[in-house]
């Protein structure tokens, strides 16, 4: 009877170091607490690249106030916390070497590892590292992230392009992508387009960053490219692959004015953006990459031709001119237009500075411009019109839409680099309307639905 007993309590002791012997260390220690959250120390920072896929690996080179293991916290565009990453920050100042063109030059880095599952997106490290993350996989639309002109306009480490927030009068001609890019002005003339995409519902949308640009495969795969803000800056492949992309069937809604007005080159390393703005100051030999002016002849490649309007034409709104501060409407019977039931001559809200217009050839007996289609494009009209200015003269801001050939994709060109602002799509008493006829674009432009009135 004692053998029989001590036989159970044998077994009873190996079925419990079994169970103990097969569960994990981790459970046998006490719950780890979370660490505190790097915002405490954070100062700024950058990445090491302008765009990513999900499951990538960044490199994040923050400048902080001392050493701390910390939670960085990775918010969508929203404000939304995405997701948390565990790293250690050592306190490290920017290079006193010409950071705004040679970069900061922190030599400590974090590891971020993005989510395998991350939705492509805009995020923002601590709410002001900018991290575009690409889609893996073909998408109905692809949006453009404007880090050309927010690195152009963005004076960390002392300039920027211009001379206006530099250190001194000129600027630079060459700043660089490793230092932090933010910039409020340039960010809030997107950022409310981005936040509101999402409610197209099902439509699949995928980020790029202006560097993607030069990449076809990037965007070739979509049928509709938006770029959204202020794209001002943009390389000459980008451009032909722009016009490739259009050629092909591809079509694109321009939410943003100033488009396409400078040609920029990056350096090898691609971390670098370079603009002189002065053939005779741009040290490269060949005159078709000089970065100047794309409405200079030498470089023949006209935005008219590309996107149907220019910034000669649009001009400077926001200022001493006999407009409305929005788009007067020519067409009411646009598809565009579809929903809002709009007159002949109602006025659509859209207080922007910087604004694209068509040639216009002259008048109707109702004093709306009447477009020069100078270019032959198969479809050319006009939406709406506003009055600007620029050098002294009157301009016309133009809400347009063309198609280059039958076989061509169509451009939406809302020409003005406010449409997706707080004051524009963001706008709580006129947004609306904007939304409606930005969602009328891409989604008629998605399923084939017309988009010329006649």
């Amino acid at each position: 009877m004692v053998k029989a007993f001590n036989r159970i309590r044998l077994a009873q002791f190996v079925l419990v170091f079994g169970l103990f012997a097969c569960q994990t260390e981790d459970e046998f220690k006490p719950n780890k607490p979370p660490l505190p959250s790097c915002h405490k120390v954070f100062i700024d920072g950058y990445t090491d690249k302008t765009s990513y896929a999900p499951g990538d690996v960044v490199n994040v080179y923050i400048e902080t106030m001392s050493f701390l293991e910390c939670g960085l916290n990775v918010y969508d565009v929203r404000g939304n916390l995405a997701f948390i990453s565990d790293v250690s920050l050592y306190p490290q100042n920017a290079s006193k070497t010409e950071p705004w063109k040679y970069g900061f030059n922190l030599s400590i880095f974090s590891e971020l590892t993005l989510p395998a599952d991350l939705v492509s997106g805009v995020y923002f490290i601590e709410k002001q590292i900018p991290v575009i993350v690409k889609s893996p996989d073909p998408a109905d639309v692809t949006v453009v992230f404007p880090v050309n002109t927010i690195a152009a306009y963005n004076a960390s480490g002392g300039k920027s392009l211009y001379g206006f927030n530099s250190s001194d009068a000129k600027g630079s001609q060459i700043v660089s992508f490793l230092r932090p890019l933010y910039d409020e002005t340039e960010e809030d003339r997107c950022n409310e387009c981005l936040k509101w995409f999402p409610s197209l519902g099902d439509v699949k949308i995928n980020y790029i960053s202006d560097l993607d640009l030069d990449n076809y495969s990037s965007f070739g795969g979509s049928k509709v490219l938006v770029v959204a803000g202020h794209s001002e800056y943009w390389t000459r492949r980008a451009r032909h692959n722009f016009d490739n992309f259009v050629a092909a069937g591809g079509h694109s809604v321009l939410l943003s004015g100033n488009s396409m007005w400078w040609q920029v080159r990056y350096s090898e390393t691609r971390d670098q953006l370079i603009c002189y703005r002065d053939a005779t100051l741009d040290p490269e030999p060949n005159l078709m990459m000089k970065t100047i002016l794309w409405t200079d002849p030498s470089l023949n490649l006209p935005i008219v031709k590309s996107i149907g309007a220019d910034f000669n034409g649009g001009g400077y709104g926001l200022k001493a001119d006999r407009g409305w501060n929005g788009f007067k409407i020519a067409n009411p019977n646009s598809p565009l237009l579809e929903g809002l039931n709009l007159q002949r001559g109602d006025i659509i809200s859209v207080p922007s500075d910087e604004c694209d217009g068509a040639p216009i050839k002259g008048f109707d007996a109702d004093g709306f411009p009447v477009l020069d289609n100078k270019y032959n494009f198969d479809k050319y009209e006009l939406i709406g019109y506003d009055r600007g200015s620029r050098g002294g003269l009157e301009t016309y801001p133009t809400f347009i839409v063309m198609r280059s050939t039958p076989t061509s994709g169509i451009i939406v060109n809302m020409a003005a680099c406010d449409w997706c602002s707080p004051s524009g799509v963001g706008e709580l008493a006129a947004g609306h309307k904007l939304k409606t006829i930005t969602k009328n674009a891409i989604r008629k432009l998605l399923d084939g639905s017309p988009i010329f009135s006649n």
